[in-house]
């Protein structure tokens, strides 16, 4: 073997050693917070369940398999992008488990099933777009549209209303797989048409004008389904995604500014035709006007983050469920409540180093295609975090976007882990032409 294919052959053996050191870690740490919650369970002299074990044996078992697939593909990606993503996983179970989501009562099947089906996804995610395998999903842009405003128009004739959103039967959401349908379309679309929308003057953007009608008007259509669906959370999320993807275009800040004018006065546009949006704006700027009503939850949240202080009650110590919907919307000030501020920031910290480990993926990038998918995918999920985050805080209104990887919701993990499953197959360094060892 010569040198140079030695050279190759450690250079795709190290990032599976990372990966697997990794994972070790995170399981470890996974492993002393669901000891917490055990002994806080056993404590109180509560009844133990085996299943409640079982979202555990999957996380082991689920990201060994992970890394086996890894192994057996010779992945050459970024180690700690998977890492972050093992991690928050991870978390995200932990606290789950403490919330009583896989016990007793509470347990339901689509909740346990929603982890391993997340894992399945991760993994077809990955193997479409390792070794840039990904390039064929921009021929696929227009059928990708096609599914995500046929799905939105499902969801508006069949499903039903419950708290204010549509859902289909079993209060499913399956307009969570809308963001990476979307993005596919926009990568494609947009890297087709760079000179088209890397035009200035002046420093304000000055796009072709029948570049900007096409894309107006395609992208019309599945703004207002989401306003039909009183999905006001997906709603601001596409157009963020959609401003970010412009703005990777060119990079011209003119889009950021223009797009964040224009996602404001969108908001305030549909809180005036819309009920439900005007009493979430009402409930962010004084949830007191209610505060036995609407405000509750807001309130409810705010005062258990206050509660935890800097370190928090500790894990399966707190009363977090005294939140309504806490598992899902709110699980962040229940995560604030037991683990404290420092536990929230760290966590925070987690998710940084994902996403701009996701975007040195995309500077990376060898086709515009791909930096553009990359920047997309990573950018929903960014979106989603700090909408969630802002909105259990009082920052912003709250949307109804879960916190991803962490929060309760079957089709926004499963949506999220396929994301990532994409994200850590473009983050794959090895090229169609270097195959041999």
């Amino acid at each position: 073997m010569t040198r140079e294919k030695k050279a190759t052959k450690a250079k795709a053996v190290f990032p599976i050693a990372t990966a697997s050191g990794l994972f070790a870690m995170a399981a470890l740490t996974i492993l002393a917070a669901t000891l917490s919650v055990l002994g806080v369970t056993i404590g109180n002299a509560e009844p133990l369940d085996a299943m409640t074990f079982l979202p555990f044996g999957c996380y082991l078992g689920g990201f060994l398999l992970v890394l086996i697939i890894l192994k057996v593909i010779r992945w050459k990606g970024d180690a700690g992008l998977l890492g972050c993503v093992m991690l928050l996983s991870g978390l995200g179970l932990a606290v789950q488990y403490r919330m009583g989501v896989f016990s007793g009562e509470t347990r339901s099947l689509p909740a346990m099933l929603a982890f391993p089906i997340g894992l399945g996804a991760f993994v077809i995610g990955l193997l479409l777009t390792f070794r840039r395998h990904g390039s064929w999903l921009a021929k696929t842009g227009w059928i990708a549209y096609l599914g995500a405003i046929g799905l939105l128009a499902a969801i508006l004739v069949l499903g039903r209303r419950y708290r204010g959103g549509v859902y289909m039967p079993g209060n499913m959401n399956p307009s969570e797989i809308v963001k990476p349908l979307l993005v596919f379309f926009l990568a494609a679309f947009l890297s087709h048409r760079q000179t088209d929308f890397d035009k200035t003057q002046v420093g304000i953007p000055t796009p072709s004008l029948h570049a900007l009608i096409v894309l107006g008007i395609c992208w019309f259509i599945p703004l207002i389904l989401s306003v039909l669906l009183h999905d006001l959370g997906l709603m601001v999320l596409l157009n963020a995604v959609l401003v970010i993807m412009l703005f990777a275009v060119g990079r011209r800040t003119g889009y950021l500014a223009l797009g964040l004018a224009a996602v404001t006065a969108a908001a305030f546009a549909v809180q005036k035709l819309s009920s439900h949006a005007r009493a979430r704006f009402e409930v962010w700027l004084d949830p007191f006007t209610d505060p036995t009503g609407k405000g509750w939850q807001v309130l409810q949240a705010l005062s258990a983050m206050y509660s935890g202080g800097w370190w928090g009650a500790g894990l399966g110590s707190g009363t977090p469920q005294t939140i309504p919907i806490v598992t899902s919307d709110f699980i962040y000030a229940a995560m604030a409540e037991e683990l404290g501020l420092t536990g929230c920031i760290l966590t925070l910290l987690v998710y940084l180093i994902f996403f701009s480990r996701c975007f040195r993926v995309a500077g990376a990038a060898q086709t515009p295609y791909e930096r553009l998918l990359t920047v997309g995918l990573a950018g929903s999920i960014a979106v989603q975090t700090l909408l969630n985050v802002a909105g259990v805080t009082k920052a912003l209104p709250m949307t109804g976007i879960t916190l991803p990887f962490i929060s309760q919701g079957g089709s926004s993990l499963v949506t999220t882990l396929l994301i990532a499953g994409l994200l850590v197959g473009l983050s794959d360094e090895t090229t169609p032409s270097a195959k041999e060892d």
